[in-house]
């Protein structure tokens, strides 16, 4: 099984012991500043335990100020860098795993609030995230970053990395040179692909000249930047590839998207695009050179991963997120356990806490980032009952846990299947990874031995006959519903019911409420071919959840004309629709709809929580049945309850 995969592969003098890369992620746990700490330390070892060939690390800066990304993220400035990074290299080798340094400068991409500098770049080219413009380097600067990112490689070089990596890709300031659309330069680092070119190969020689041809030494490439004639289309990055092979590159690692594309989401995937889509970048780039490709294709599972390589796309396959949602991906795909592989489910919530200045963190995987609090679980369950009152997220992960440390759980759930109301979030469009996800949750607790009474509610009495040591209160929330005139029409149904066919939109539909549920529920409906009206009091459509994925759905439902009404209070529902507030200006809204649709969030099962409280006083609630929230709040807060549990 998954021969291609795990089969060696070399990279210049290097051989890598598999063909799966955990490519570079900021995680956010580096040390202020910048530098090597023991919790990225931690998070590292985690993933090269679980048996990935090869390791490319987080962003690593050159320079601070203006070269800084992250206020968090690792460094090769200096020599005071060494040991750090030294100490780092020897956790990982213990394995038998490989890794890179990726060297980046973040160009016009960098903040000011962590740098303390203006940001700089090729070009004065706005950045569309801050809409800012970033000052043009001047020749003498552009000499002391390519000395800088030299310095970089020697650094990494002498701390026992295996080689580096030059982010050339998304925006950061080698690709403002590369591109067309971000390079607007008129002296010899501009203008002709020669030119545009220049900085790298400088760069490149640099590397080279003081770190020798044994030292691997490769690029990431956007590959495509979905701008046109205006950026570098997959024709052009081919020609770049040859140039690179020419100048003694050992491997490419081929991504897309810069900020400025109409495409950025085709960089950082959500959950509804299709996994190993973008293969054909990698494998057009292959047909140009003779050194391996990695390809960064949205490879979250290793069947596709197989897949891939076998098809020729690639020598290497770049797998990110799948191993922040499981730092044993390889381990168990080798062992033929990939059923038990935690699914990334897209959420993007790990880029949604870098972007917050936290450290990273997964839905599907509560201690992603805290592997050093979570390292020594105390054993001493000898073989005592727990009950576990439902069979959601947070539930399955207390049990789960529970088990580890000897206990042993039994989760009683009223439906047929595990995974609760992930159940129901997974009848969207386009949302088969919250299904991948909730049938690992499933093979893991069968793997593990929990005790699983699926079909079965939970009572008070059911629960006293086990005589248990502990409770843990799981039962999930309910939808909220509004207490205000006509809620109770005929006219008026819960989203949930919707997504589950249990309830009928008819004609046209007025949805209160812009969450994931109220957006999914919106595509839903309107591909049925519902006139649909989104309605929140909230000023912005979507807010709480990633910018991504909110834009990925809307783009996906634009061809049904939706009317968004953000910043709009519901003040009654009646035959003909609803009638609404504009929060601003205080004026009366009405908005006609046949069938109106709540997806108003949830509210904890109050009832459950106190009559089992009332009977297990010690008992505790856990996930929605404490407070209503994301499936990230729901994991972490049953992973910490059960591992501290004590009774």
């Amino acid at each position: 099984m998954f021969h291609k995969l795990f089969s060696p592969v070399r990279i210049g003098g290097l051989e890598i012991k598999n063909r799966v890369v955990m490519t570079a992620m900021g995680v956010g746990l580096s040390a202020p500043g910048g530098g090597v700490s023991d919790d990225i330390i931690a998070f590292y070892e985690a993933r090269a335990r679980g048996g990935v060939g090869l390791i490319i690390s987080e962003i690593c800066r050159v320079v601070d100020g203006a070269g800084a990304g992250e206020p968090c993220q690792l460094a090769a400035r200096n020599i005071g860098d060494v040991q750090g990074l030294g100490r780092l290299m020897d956790t990982v080798h213990k394995y038998g795993t490989k890794m890179f340094i990726q060297l980046q400068h973040p160009g016009r991409q960098a903040s000011a609030f962590v740098g303390g500098e203006e940001p700089v770049s090729a070009s004065a080219v706005v950045n569309p995230i801050t809409s800012e413009a970033p000052r043009a380097l001047t020749i003498a600067e552009i000499g002391t970053i390519r000395e800088a990112f030299v310095r970089g490689a020697r650094l990494a070089q002498m701390a026992g990395a295996d080689g580096i990596e030059l982010h050339g890709a998304h925006g950061y300031l080698i690709n403002s040179f590369l591109s067309p659309y971000l390079n607007r330069r008129d002296d010899q680092y501009g203008g002709s692909f020669e030119n545009r070119l220049r900085f790298l190969l400088e760069i490149l020689a640099g590397i080279r000249g003081a770190c020798g041809r044994g030292f691997a030494l490769g690029v990431r490439l956007s590959a495509e930047e979905f701008l046109g004639d205006k950026g570098n289309d997959l024709a052009v990055t081919c020609r770049i590839a040859e140039e690179l092979e020419k100048a003694g590159v050992d491997f490419l690692d081929i991504s897309c998207a810069i900020p400025d594309s109409p495409m950025f989401t085709a960089c950082i995937e959500p959950g509804t695009m299709e996994q190993g889509w973008k293969k054909y970048m990698a494998a057009e780039i292959k047909k140009h050179v003779k050194i391996p490709v990695i390809a960064v294709a949205n490879i979250k599972e290793p069947d596709v991963a197989e897949a891939v390589l076998t098809e020729g796309c690639c020598d290497l396959a770049g797998v990110a997120r799948g191993h922040l949602a499981d730092p044993e991906w390889c381990n168990k795909a080798k062992a033929g356990k990939s059923e038990t592989i935690r699914k990334c489910i897209g959420c993007l919530v790990c880029f949604d806490e870098i972007e917050q200045v936290r450290h990273v963190k997964c839905s599907v995987n509560p201690i992603c980032g805290r592997e050093r609090e979570f390292a020594h679980p105390v054993r001493n369950g000898d073989g005592r009952t727990v009950a576990v009152v439902g069979g959601g997220p947070a539930g399955i992960t207390a049990a789960l846990v529970l088990k580890d440390r000897g206990f042993n759980p039994v989760l009683f759930d009223p439906s047929l299947r595990l995974g609760g109301t992930l159940n129901v979030a997974d009848k969207g469009i386009d949302k088969t990874k919250i299904t991948r996800f909730v049938d690992s949750l499933i093979a893991e607790a069968k793997e593990s031995g929990v005790e699983v009474r699926l079909g079965e509610e939970a009572t008070v009495e059911k629960v006293e006959a086990l005589s248990p040591c502990g409770v843990f209160i799981a039962c999930g929330a309910q939808p909220f519903i509004p207490p205000v005139p006509g809620i109770d029409g005929k006219n008026v149904v819960i989203a949930e019911d919707v997504l589950l066919g249990r309830a009928e939109a008819k004609g046209d539909c007025a949805i209160i409420g812009s969450g994931m549920t109220g957006l999914e529920t919106a595509e839903v409906v309107m591909q049925a071919g519902h006139k649909t009206a989104v309605i929140d009091m909230l000023p912005e459509i979507g807010a709480g959840a990633n910018i991504i994925v909110i834009l990925d759905v809307k783009e996906r439902m634009a061809s049904c004309d939706p009317v968004y009404l953000p910043g709009h209070r519901l003040l009654k529902v009646t035959a003909q629709g609803v009638e609404l507030e504009c929060m601003d200006t205080g004026q009366p809204v009405s908005v006609a709809a046949d069938t109106v649709i709540l997806a108003m969030g949830i509210r904890p099962r109050k009832d459950v929580v106190d009559r089992f409280k009332a009977a297990f006083p010690d008992a505790r609630a856990i996930g929605d049945a404490a407070r209503g929230g994301r499936i990230l709040d729901a994991t972490q807060d049953a992973y910490g309850q059960a591992f501290v549990f004590e009774p």
